[in-house]
């Protein structure tokens, strides 16, 4: 199975891209790229993405008319006083992939789980692999 998905990520957000934010991510802070696995079955593409620190109500997920998938989303890290070393830390994330045009955008399903935040993305009907049977 081939799927079509670029990615499109931007390491920085600025305080102008929070025009589109509910209310309670619209003062964007430093902004983290989150890792992510991308695999797919033969009935969705699933995406996950480590966001430490966030809680449900603190995520975002859209998709816009290019077939893009944005997840926004701002962790609840408390800067802990006397800090030597951290790879993140009070801030927000952002990723984004172009999915193609065999997917469902409107049936997307989001699951947090520990830091993890799941999508499943299914795909078309049309667009599902099929055997054809061969006559004899």
């Amino acid at each position: 199975m081939a799927t079509e998905i670029s990615k499109s990520s931007k390491r920085d957000a600025s305080r102008k891209e929070a025009g589109g934010m509910p209310e309670n991510l619209k003062e964007l802070q430093q902004a983290y790229l989150p890792d992510a696995c991308v695999y797919e079955t033969e009935d969705d593409l699933i995406v996950s993405l480590d966001v430490p620190g966030v809680e449900k109500g603190q995520v975002r997920i859209e998709v816009d008319e290019s077939d893009t998938l944005q997840v926004y989303a701002r962790n609840g890290f408390k800067e802990p006083e006397g800090a030597l070393f951290r790879e993140w830390g009070p801030g927000d994330y952002h990723r984004s992939f172009r999915l193609g045009q065999g997917f469902d955008k409107d049936a997307i399903q989001a699951r947090l789980d520990m830091g993890v935040l799941e999508l499943r993305i299914p795909r078309r009907q049309e667009a599902k692999p099929r055997r054809v049977e061969i006559q004899a």
